[in-house]
């Protein structure tokens, strides 16, 4: 997952704790990005400010697949 080499921390190590910080990045995305209604539209936007559903949440869910 090269997408996600700058956020995991070298905190863990080997196979299994591969997954907790993969666990890790995903609640840190989940904590920074929400959809949010936009005022006077029947839109929807990411918390971030970019479109619904934006490229970090599209990440967090591909890692949700993954782990």
């Amino acid at each position: 997952m090269l997408a996600t080499n700058s956020r995991i921390s070298a905190v863990h190590e080997g196979a299994e704790d591969d997954f907790a910080r993969y666990r890790d990045v995903v609640a840190g995305i989940f904590a920074h990005h929400r959809r949010t209604a936009i005022p006077g539209t029947d839109g929807v936007a990411c918390s971030c400010g970019g479109a619904w559903p934006c490229r970090e949440e599209m990440l967090a869910a591909e890692l949700l697949d993954w782990i």
